[in-house]
C-alpha cells in the first residue's frame, strides 16, 4: 500500500495538484518505513514541493499544501498516529491541555516525527510559552527543514517578540518553500519597510 502510493505519486505528478484538493490527512496511506519507502517519501515530497512552486493559482497552490501536509502527519506508527488523531480533535475543540498531552505523548514516543514537535509547538504558543515554542520549532526544521508552516509561526514569534529582521528572515524563508503561504507576503511587506526602509 505505502510502496504503491508513493509510485502512483511519482509517475501522476505533475498532474497531481488538480487531484491532490480531494487527499485529507486521515486518508493518506501511513508513512514509508524502511530505507527504501523513506527514499520513496522524500521522492514524493521533492516532487509536490516542485509541483508547489510551479503553481499557477492558489487553488492549485493549496492543493499541492494538503497533499505535503498529509504526508507530513503519517508517522508510521499506528498508535502515534492515534495519538496525534486525538491531538488535532482536542485542538480543533480548543482543548489546549488535554491537546498538550496527546501531542507530548506524540514526542516522547516518536522523537524523529517533525510533525509532533510542530503540533506542540503550537500549543507552547497558544499559551504563551514563546521559548518552549521555539525550542519545538528549532527541533521541528532539524527533522523537516522545508515544514514552511514551522517557519512561518517562527516569523511570527519572532515578530511578537521584537525581532522584525528575524521575522523578515523566516517568513522569507517560508514563502521561498511554499509561494501561496497564507498571508506570507502580507506579513512580509510591512517588516521590509520597518526592517530595510523600502520595498522589494
Amino acid at each position: 500500500m505505502t510502496m504503491r502510493f508513493f509510485l502512483y505519486l511519482l509517475l501522476v505528478l505533475p498532474g497531481f495538484a488538480s487531484a491532490a484538493s480531494a487527499v485529507r490527512a486521515e486518508e493518506a496511506p501511513p508513512p514509508a518505513q524502511g530505507e527504501e519507502e523513506a527514499d520513496a517519501r522524500q521522492r514524493a515530497l521533492d516532487l509536490l514541493f516542485g509541483q508547489l512552486a510551479a503553481a499557477e493559482s492558489a487553488e492549485e497552490g493549496r492543493a499541492v499544501e494538503s497533499a505535503i501536509q498529509a504526508l507530513w502527519l503519517q508517522s508510521g506508527s499506528p498508535s502515534v498516529d492515534l495519538l496525534m488523531g486525538r491531538g488535532l480533535d482536542a485542538l480543533h475543540e480548543e482543548d489546549y491541555d488535554r491537546a498538550y498531552f496527546y501531542f507530548d505523548e506524540v514526542v516522547t514516543l516518536s522523537p524523529g516525527f517533525a510533525e509532533g514537535w510542530n503540533k506542540r509547538a503550537t500549543i507552547h504558543y497558544i499559551r504563551d510559552d514563546y521559548a518552549s515554542a521555539l525550542r519545538d520549532i528549532e527541533q521541528t526544521l532539524r527533522l523537516e527543514p522545508r515544514h514552511y508552516e514551522a517557519l512561518a509561526g517562527l516569523g511570527i514569534i519572532l515578530e511578537e517578540l521584537g525581532d522584525k529582521k528575524g521575522a523578515l528572515d523566516a517568513y522569507r524563508r517560508a514563502l521561498a518553500l511554499d509561494p501561496w503561504l497564507r498571508d506570507g507576503k502580507s506579513r512580509i511587506e510591512p517588516l521590509e519597510l520597518e526592517v530595510e526602509g523600502r520595498g522589494i
